[in-house]
């Protein structure tokens, strides 16, 4: 149900997933009046979860390739001037506390405009640890942006391209990525198998970057 307390926003959400860490990604989502969810495979009780939040939900059953092409085809259901995507390990808070700040601020980059578009900070907990160093202590991503100014590019860990002005934001979200080990490297394998398969290169470079990427990436 829609409240005059929810920001002009559409938060969207793809989601293979049916865990407690989509739960909180799509319950940290009803700070926006529209949320839109891509449904691939997820095997989620919706009929139960539209009983306590409010979601427009879009089937995508096909294993998705390249998810650059897939977000760029959910922006043109958005009908709000602005949208934030969310992946489905992700949460803008494990606390009313942190989920009032973030929405203060996002309704600050909205209200203001002063940009087409903001980085947000996102932090990585791995193991139930917050990390502070390497890689994914705290990236700047680019997640919020107005909907006509913004399209993705790369076919894995896609990056949003704003076209007009770029600005920082105090928007912090926290990336549930894995929950043990095994399933992180199996992630970064496959991940890194979609990657090769995209780019233009030798079949020997492609294998040795499926063989040493995600021993690298681990010790990153």
């Amino acid at each position: 149900m829609i409240n005059n307390n929810q920001l002009p926003l559409t938060i969207v959400i793809i989601t293979d997933r049916n865990d407690d860490r989509f739960i909180n990604a799509l319950r940290s989502s009803q700070i926006a009046s529209h949320v839109l969810i891509l449904d691939n495979n997820s095997n989620n009780d919706w009929n139960r979860l539209t009983k306590k939040y409010q979601f427009s939900i879009v089937s995508h059953e096909k294993e998705i390739f390249n998810f650059a092409k897939t977000r760029n085809k959910l922006l043109k259901r958005v009908k709000t001037k602005w949208v934030m995507f969310l992946d489905s390990d992700e949460s803008l808070g494990s606390s009313t506390k942190e989920i009032k700040s973030n929405t203060k601020s996002i309704e600050q980059v909205i209200n203001n405009d002063l940009f087409d578009g903001v980085t947000i900070t996102r932090k990585d907990v791995f193991l139930g640890k917050s990390l502070k160093f390497g890689e994914a202590g705290n990236i700047k991503i680019t997640r919020l942006f107005k909907v006509e100014k913004g399209k993705f590019a790369s076919n894995v860990h896609e990056v949003a391209r704003i076209n007009g002005k770029l600005g920082e934001s105090d928007i912090i979200v926290s990336h549930f990525s894995h929950n043990d080990v095994s399933s992180f490297l199996k992630k970064i394998s496959k991940y890194s198998k979609m990657a090769s398969d995209n780019e233009r290169s030798s079949k020997l470079t492609n294998f040795l970057k499926m063989i040493f990427y995600p021993i690298l990436k681990f010790l990153q």
